[in-house]
């Protein structure tokens, strides 16, 4: 279920009566001019339908339910830069402190 406002569909029952924090996410729809926004309950069918769209999508895979029930492998892409040895840099005051894959 959900509403439209000036144009955005709004999903989900608002989280809050903060008339500020309303005030400023309608202020960003204005400026981004999403799609949709959805408010977020932290429930369980929502964490469960946040993690099917990771997996479907391949974000996310999901393990063996009889032996990791309710366990995800999440990897990042092979182009994040962070996971690439040769441009990891580690800052700390000695070299052996920083360790072998620091550039």
């Amino acid at each position: 279920m959900g509403i439209t406002i000036g144009g955005i569909k709004k999903e989900g029952p608002q989280a809050t009566d903060h008339k500020t924090l309303t005030a400023w996410v309608d202020e960003m729809a204005g400026l981004c001019l999403p799609e949709k926004i959805v408010w977020c309950d932290g429930s369980e069918d929502e964490y469960q339908a946040i993690c099917g769209l990771m997996v479907k999508s391949g974000t996310l895979t999901k393990l063996n339910e009889k032996k990791r029930p309710g366990c995800y492998l999440a990897r990042s892409h092979p182009s994040d830069v962070a996971r690439i040895e040769e441009r990891t840099y580690i800052c700390a005051r000695t070299k052996e402190e920083a360790g072998p894959t620091n550039n």
